[in-house]
């Protein structure tokens, strides 16, 4: 499984391949084999490259963690890669309604708001499946879903038109 790790201003891609005694984990060019114990529920300990960190980790919603080890308190977001790359090609820039594209071929398998709502940035507007993997596609920024533009159930290719977000300043 690969996913995309933000922290801060960084981003970076992060392969995960379950092990029997924890992961691999594939940081750039660099691969560690981390053995993990789960002391409690978000307690953990691991162990990398001849080093020992427990680590509290707390799950504040929408891929949003924060991590606390001796060294410091840190939060990170995990993203889906395809979630990441429809958000990097179909970001939405200041000015009028910004419309977002599917950026693969998949089927709509659920809606989650209707046009007149009102959406704030990393809140899931609708649930496309690609792949055999369900992504929420969630709005980069608060405003209004002018127009819905697909079904429960359609089928979409990529480049077809999902919805479209009205800037608040626009409303």
């Amino acid at each position: 499984m690969e996913v995309v790790v933000k922290r801060g201003d960084r981003e970076e891609s992060v392969g995960l391949e379950e092990l029997d005694h924890g992961y691999r984990v594939t940081l750039g060019e660099r691969t560690y084999e981390v053995d993990v114990a789960r002391i409690s529920p978000g307690h953990y300990s691991l162990v990398f490259a001849d080093r020992q960190v427990e680590l509290a980790a707390t799950h504040r919603g929408q891929g949003l963690f924060e991590l606390v080890t001796a060294e410091g308190t840190e939060e990170v977001t995990v993203v889906d890669p395809l979630d990441h790359l429809a958000r990097q090609a179909h970001g939405v820039a200041g000015g009028g309604p910004s419309r977002v594209d599917a950026y693969m071929p998949g089927q709509v398998v659920e809606i989650l708001l209707e046009e007149g709502q009102t959406v704030e940035p990393g809140q899931g507007v609708l649930v496309l499946e690609a792949m055999k993997m369900k992504n929420e596609i969630q709005s980069e920024v608060a405003g209004l879903i002018r127009k819905i533009f697909v079904q429960n159930g359609q089928a979409v290719e990529g480049g077809d038109p999902l919805f479209e977000i009205e800037p608040p300043e626009s409303n």
